[in-house]
């Protein structure tokens, strides 16, 4: 029985993939699912503020109809638990604008030197 050599995985496409090892499949793969995450939740989180946006231009809208003011008050619920769920993702945009992140996304703070 002939065991064929691995080739490492070659992908033009995927950026940081090109000329890795079958060994290294692991963390190219859990470097791809953090990324996709990542994306989903900042998705999530734009989602959740256009609809908090939407309900309250459907309350002030809503002219005293009680069921037009029911159905904001839920899109405004609904959108606050969203933000909720996609906090990591605000916490990464607060921390990427204040210059605590590096290019990689992991957090440095910067601290004061004594002179």
């Amino acid at each position: 029985m002939k065991i064929l050599a691995q080739s490492g995985i070659v992908n033009p496409v995927i950026k940081g993939i090109k000329d890795k090892s079958p060994d290294q499949a692991g963390s190219v793969f859990g470097s791809f699912f953090s990324g996709l995450i990542s994306l989903l939740l900042v998705v999530a989180t734009i989602w959740a503020f256009i609809q908090l946006l939407l309900g309250g231009i459907s309350w002030i809208t809503s002219g005293g109809d009680k069921g037009k003011l029911e159905a904001s008050q839920q899109k405004i619920l609904h959108s606050i638990m969203g933000f909720v769920f996609a906090a990591w993702a605000i916490y990464l945009v607060v921390l990427r604008f204040l210059g605590f992140t590096d290019s990689t996304g992991g957090f440095t703070l910067p601290l004061p030197k004594l002179i």
